[in-house]
């Protein structure tokens, strides 16, 4: 026995697909529970199959009611409790167990997005219940539920109202226009005095743009995480214009599903970057990344500077090969851009500071640098010293990492600052990364070396 998640993501041959954009939104929910239910020991179900063939009539959303337990039956799936929830919903990757907040109860959330609408279904069909006094403030949202085989009474009671009344539900939901099944599915639980316990507004966050959640805490100038992520643990994709769904859902997949792995891949991050040098000249090329991973991804317990911060698309692989981060940069609009791109992860900082200042840069006890800050000699020259001073570990290798070393048109800069301080002894090479010698980027940025070196500080 064990509790379940289900979702339903059954794609109606009689319906519009265009409605909703497509759906490839249901895969980003699917993969996001999938992991959720991994990291707890639960199992996900997909239902993908209503036992009446006519969803116009008896929609998805209210035959889930009326299957749920017989399709689990069928399948001979044992469970403690159910978490139906919608294909739009995504859990955070950090969300914690909401199985063990229900005391055994039926679990759902308050509807408290848009009372007008609330108000006129609760008062649509308020009639066809014996003028029942559903109180607004009681009334719930069935995009996630959480209950179990005490319930199967009601839930076949529900079924029973619908079937019976089916063309008076119908007619509502083309003429009342406020949902399908949720606020029948409220009449009929608390008619039937059902206990509802109530989730924290935390495990709903929904109408994102109409409450400007995609937005985020602009008075801080520090964080440019979206409300949504930032504050919820569980997000709705609902409440707009729903053939923006698919659109939004791949978007905000896009920035965080780097989070819903046990132990990422190189390949999996340089996917979730998806940029490389040959499509922005500032950057790394996935050659470089991959070479860093493979040296660096056992440096787990260690500390690694950053000179250069940029989009921060290479300190997202330095974040995974290392405990913790320092990236340095004086532009914070590189910074905002950083923290987008890796919004979930959390040991990174970010040190606003300008390396060519006379200011004192403090960082103690890092074991690698990696340098790709400014490119003139000086400053590479100034952010090798930089490095040589950082308060390094007792006993223990101290590497730094070059960009651009062999790139035409740093060759009097970037490779003649390094190649000094190879020939000096104060740095020897450990090992040569990134694009071989010969390589072009951008149709005039030829590779005279190695895109970058890894040395190590000769004591």
């Amino acid at each position: 026995m064990k509790n379940i998640v289900v979702i339903p993501a059954v794609k109606p041959k009689d319906k519009n697909l265009d409605k909703f954009g497509g759906w490839g939104w249901m895969s980003y929910s699917i993969d996001a529970w999938k992991f959720w239910c991994d990291k707890h020991g639960y199992e996900l179900v997909v239902y993908d199959k209503t036992s009446i063939e006519d969803t116009t009539k008896y929609r998805v959303t209210v035959q889930r009611w009326f299957d749920i337990f017989n399709f689990l039956d069928d399948k001979g799936i044992k469970y403690d409790q159910i978490c139906m929830t919608d294909a739009s919903y995504i859990p955070r990757w950090d969300m914690p167990d909401i199985f063990k907040m229900t005391d055994g109860k039926f679990t759902t959330t308050h509807e408290y997005d848009n009372f007008k609408w609330v108000y006129e279904s609760i008062e649509g069909y308020k009639e066809f219940f014996n003028n029942y006094d559903l109180n607004i403030f009681d009334y719930f949202n069935t995009g996630l539920v959480i209950f179990n085989q005490s319930h199967r009474d009601v839930f076949e009671k529900f079924k029973k109202v619908y079937t019976e009344n089916v063309d008076y539900f119908v007619d509502k939901q083309l003429t009342l226009r406020r949902g399908t099944d949720q606020t029948p599915f409220n009449y009929v639980l608390r008619m039937n005095d059902i206990d509802i316990k109530f989730l924290s507004p935390h495990y709903r966050m929904s109408h994102l743009p109409r409450k400007d959640l995609l937005s985020h805490n602009w008075q801080l100038n520090e964080d440019k995480t979206p409300f949504f992520i930032k504050y919820g643990l569980l997000w709705g994709f609902s409440g707009f214009d729903k053939t923006q769904r698919n659109k939004l859902m791949e978007d905000v997949w896009g920035l965080i599903k780097h989070n819903y792995v046990k132990e990422p891949t190189i390949e999996s991050l340089i996917e979730s970057i998806n940029e490389d040098k040959h499509t922005n000249p500032t950057t790394t090329s996935n050659k470089f990344k991959t070479d860093v991973w493979d040296f660096f991804k056992d440096f787990k317990d260690k500390v690694c500077v950053e000179f250069g911060t940029h989009k921060g698309q290479t300190t997202k692989i330095l974040s995974y090969c290392f405990k913790h981060v320092f990236t340095i940069n004086k532009d914070l609009q590189s910074f905002d851009n950083a923290k987008m791109l890796n919004v979930g992860i959390d040991n990174i900082t970010y040190v606003p500071f300008d390396l060519y200042s006379n200011g004192e840069l403090e960082i103690q006890e890092a074991s690698v640098a990696l340098i790709d800050a400014g490119h003139q000699y000086d400053q590479v020259v100034s952010d090798i010293k930089r490095c040589m001073s950082v308060d390094k570990i007792r006993g223990e290798d101290f590497y730094i990492v070059f960009d651009d070393y062999g790139m035409n048109i740093h060759k009097d800069h970037v490779k003649k600052a390094v190649d000094e301080y190879i020939s000096n002894g104060y740095i020897e090479v450990v090992k040569k990364i990134g694009c071989e010698p010969g390589h072009v980027f951008d149709g005039n940025k030829v590779l005279n070396d190695y895109e970058g070196l890894i040395c190590k500080v000769v004591e």
